[in-house]
């Protein structure tokens, strides 16, 4: 009998330790729809539509949407997955079924399968978007996302905040609450971290690769106006806070700022598999006005040059289009002549200029600590070309001059207080890195003098070392001081 009790005992702490384990950690439940208005339909077919995100539960005043174009994408055009039937993983992404097998989409669905959840910012204000929260396991979700420029004036840039509303009022999050951005793996951005330290799996701000970028595994084929760099933007991740920083230099040289989705260039566009309402592949685009005639077609004319940035216009002897070669030439006369004849061609706006795509991850630990342990809000703040973006700040152990003011890392006095920078670095003697910032480096340093085998050449080891031992940027046999070294003569 006692021994039962006692295994009683035992079972109930056991069971209360899990209690309070699964009670420290928590889960997204859901997307908390308390500001949101969806577009009742009926629907039609590839026009889109809106789930409106508006400034409070009071629905009167809203600053952007999310949207989805009516195909195999459904409504309301978001979702949380808490379990990818495959991997197992977690995500948030876009609403519907998958056209190859009407299976419910997934994380783990082919790229380019429609998996972007869409928002789209209409005023240049906040834009909320709410999610229902509760305990469970520490939760780490992979967010596939697009968001629009849908303003008046071109963007240049974001910002994305973690927090929390109370009574009615945004309070961001802080260090340590168990919300934040993070990695794959689920490790908070607790320093600044930039995104080209990071894979564009975890963390990216890429504009289509149909615009620009090499062919890869998921791209067969190179981008229109860059083959080989994609059109991005660099992003700052911390903990509660994700930014962007400078816009590729190939888009901003083309386009200026971010495009407003008004305001992008138009394309000539073929429709290689006769359906209009699939991507079409853009064979040449307008440089200079292009006036509408016809709002609801697209069409109308050039008040300008036709051009292309494939290596030809046209299709090549296989009905494909030519790879890019990223220089712009004057489409030929007797071409367009055929395109404007040709009912397969047709102009429009390069819509995915407004459109940018973000990977990032965001962590859900110990929710109990959350002034609103139920819901959480992602923030998104539009920065306007008439505004100012936040000046990128030095990171202090990347070997980059991330802040653009002449100094790198440590030899930067914005790192002063950093603790990778308050004592200074030894140099390391072999790895071509002045690492104390001395203006010398390996063997040239006097600190590394009969260290890692520097000392003066001549010898029979240093002159067949492959070090240039003596810091004359000379090594070995090339070194004067090894002339008479039998290994060089």
């Amino acid at each position: 009998m006692k021994t039962s009790q006692l295994g009683k005992s035992l079972l109930t702490l056991a069971g209360m330790a899990l209690l309070s384990a699964s009670a420290q950690a928590g889960v997204i439940t859901g997307w908390d729809k308390s500001n949101v208005i969806t577009d009742p339909g009926p629907y039609t077919e590839f026009v889109t539509y809106p789930s409106t995100l508006y400034t409070s539960t009071t629905k009167t005043d809203t600053n952007g949407a999310i949207t989805w174009k009516h195909t195999d994408v459904q409504p309301p055009g978001m979702k949380i997955v808490n379990l990818d039937d495959v991997t197992g993983e977690k995500c948030i992404m876009t609403t519907g079924w998958n056209p190859y097998d009407f299976s419910d989409k997934m994380c783990s669905d082919p790229l380019q399968s429609s998996k972007r959840w869409k928002v789209k910012g209409t005023k240049n204000a906040p834009i909320d978007v709410y999610f229902q929260a509760g305990t469970g396991t520490t939760s780490i979700y992979r967010s596939l996302q697009k968001l629009t420029d849908g303003t008046d004036v071109p963007w240049k840039g974001f910002r994305a905040e973690l927090g929390f509303l109370v009574n009615g009022q945004f309070v961001k999050s802080t260090a340590g609450d168990g919300l934040g951005f993070s990695t794959s793996r689920g490790a908070y951005y607790t320093k600044l971290t930039a995104s080209s330290t990071q894979t564009a799996e975890s963390l990216a701000a890429l504009f289509a690769q149909g615009l620009a970028g090499p062919a890869d595994k998921y791209h067969p084929t190179t981008g229109y106006f860059d083959p080989t760099t994609r059109f991005s933007y660099l992003l700052y991740a911390l903990e509660d806070e994700i930014y962007t920083g400078a816009l590729s230099s190939n888009y901003f040289n083309l386009f200026g700022d971010w495009n407003n989705a008004s305001n992008v260039p138009f394309g000539y566009f073929y429709d290689d598999d006769n359906n209009i309402n699939t991507d079409n592949t853009l064979m040449a685009n307008c440089q200079g006005e292009f006036v509408v005639t016809d709002p609801i077609m697209e069409t109308g004319y050039c008040n300008g040059t036709w051009v292309t940035y494939r290596s030809q216009a046209g299709l090549d002897s296989r009905g494909l289009a030519y790879p890019s070669d990223g220089v712009a030439k004057p489409v030929p006369a007797d071409i367009l002549a055929a395109w404007q004849a040709n009912p397969l061609y047709l102009t429009g706006p390069i819509e995915d200029l407004a459109n940018l795509g973000l990977n990032y991850y965001i962590t859900i630990g110990d929710n109990t600590k959350w002034p609103t342990p139920a819901q959480f809000v992602l923030r998104f703040y539009p920065i306007p070309a008439t505004a100012t973006a936040p000046a990128p700040v030095e990171i202090c152990t990347d070997g980059i001059d991330n802040d653009k003011d002449g100094k790198i890392d440590c030899a930067d006095s914005d790192c002063a207080a950093n603790p990778a920078c308050p004592a200074p670095a030894s140099e390391i003697c072999t790895d071509g890195v002045d690492n104390d910032q001395d203006g010398k480096t390996d063997c040239a340093d006097a600190d590394c003098a009969g260290i890692s085998g520097c000392g003066p050449e001549g010898q029979k080891t240093t002159c067949s070392d492959g070090i240039d031992n003596d810091g004359d940027g000379f090594i070995d046999c090339a070194d004067s001081g090894c002339k008479k070294n039998p290994s060089c003569r």
